[in-house]
């Protein structure tokens, strides 16, 4: 009998990370990879990114409806708590995989925690100081069996955390295997598909909220980001913030400078996985606060100007300019990313987020699983000097 496994994706970018993985589930005869498709994914105001997994050819098993508009963080929560554990009753799944730290992972993990159903987690380990990210990706660590952390450093946090090194695995970043193996647009292409006559010198622009800080700073912080923006003269293909408490402000705030500068500022809800790492491939420069600054533009040899404290305690490449969020931090970073010193050092730059084969390598470690170990589920705190 097939390994029963379900991965489960809430937003677009998750979904683009998430890709590789379920394909590779999928072709695997060892699995039967149910993928659940919750959050952002069912609501247009985000693009309706269901479709996008819909047209990638993969079937989706259970459209779990978990946010509608009005509600907080909280009853999200607690509405994916109680539907969730529906799915589970039903399914009976032998594992679930889950990404990162998204809030409504906690209505996700729990009723698997409580269902003794194993959680696989991707992207653990990781910091991010200035989000409230930081404290629901360690939770969840402690609520999965098997980690797959994306470098050695967050492998040895997450062991310092109790987790037990035989089911700790470094395997790199899956947003790097779409980079070697999606077909990506030529420039012409993206260019026709996005319905904007792409300049030789463009921005890409994702800025997200930084949820350790207020809604009035957040406001005041996506100003000073836009306001370098338009000074600069830059053209720039901007992607919507996430649902995240204080979204709804920054879209609006992002939506005023579109309206006042269609010339320079192109919003989008959602791009797609091939045309965001499209954009991404012939950029001047990607700009904000997303990881994928981080994690992925480094393959690129793109530069990364990340701003703010969202993405700090990350481990980057020397491609990435951090800057404080004011705007004559972020001049002085632009200003070197686009110096030509800097742009000279970008051909050596090395990604250290690994080398595309991330989805195989989990594959093949779940198939080498002794499912029966009952330390899987009944987990013993590993100390560290064992």
């Amino acid at each position: 009998m097939a390994f029963h496994i379900a991965v489960i994706t809430a937003t677009r970018a998750e979904y683009g990370l998430l890709k590789p993985l379920i394909l590779a589930l999928q072709k695997d005869d060892y699995f039967q990879c149910d993928v659940i498709a919750t959050g952002t994914h069912l609501l247009e105001k985000y693009g309706h990114t269901i479709d996008y997994i819909r047209e990638d050819g993969i079937p989706i098993a259970h459209e779990v409806a978990i946010l509608h508009d009005g509600e907080s963080q909280e009853q999200v929560i607690a509405n994916a708590l109680i539907e969730f554990s529906k799915v589970y009753q039903k399914e009976n799944y032998d594992a679930v995989v889950v990404l990162g730290d998204r809030y409504e992972l906690y209505g996700i993990c729990i009723p698997a925690m409580f269902r003794r159903i194993p959680i696989i987690h991707l992207h653990g380990g990781e910091k991010t100081e200035g989000a409230m990210d930081e404290k629901i990706r360690h939770s969840i660590t402690k609520m999965s069996s098997i980690h797959f952390p994306s470098i050695e450093e967050y492998a040895k946090r997450i062991i310092q955390m109790g987790e037990n090194p035989k089911y700790v695995h470094a395997v790199g970043a899956l947003g790097i295997d779409n980079i070697v193996h999606l077909p990506l647009l030529s420039k012409d292409e993206l260019s026709e598909s996005l319905g904007v006559v792409l300049e030789d010198k463009y921005a890409l622009v994702t800025f997200h909220p930084v949820t350790m800080e207020s809604v009035e700073d957040m406001k005041r912080q996506v100003c000073d980001v836009f306001d370098v923006l338009v000074e600069s003269g830059i053209q720039s293909i901007v992607t919507m913030p996430n649902s995240d408490v204080g979204g709804d402000d920054i879209l609006e705030i992002i939506k005023k400078y579109a309206d006042s500068y269609p010339d320079r500022i192109k919003l989008f809800s959602s791009l797609g996985q091939v045309r965001y790492l499209s954009c991404m491939k012939y950029a001047e420069i990607v700009y904000g606060n997303s990881s994928s600054g981080i994690l992925e533009a480094p393959s690129f040899r793109v530069p990364t100007i990340d701003i703010g404290d969202r993405q700090k305690g990350r481990v980057a490449a020397d491609s990435v300019i951090h800057c404080k969020c004011d705007k004559e931090s972020i001049k002085k970073a632009l200003e070197l990313a686009q110096s030509r010193d800097f742009r000279n050092k970008l051909a050596n730059v090395m990604n250290p987020y690994g080398d595309g084969n991330t989805a195989t390598r989990i594959v093949d470690i779940l198939k080498k699983t002794d499912w029966t170990d009952e330390t899987i589920v009944k987990k013993e705190f590993y100390d560290l000097g064992r």
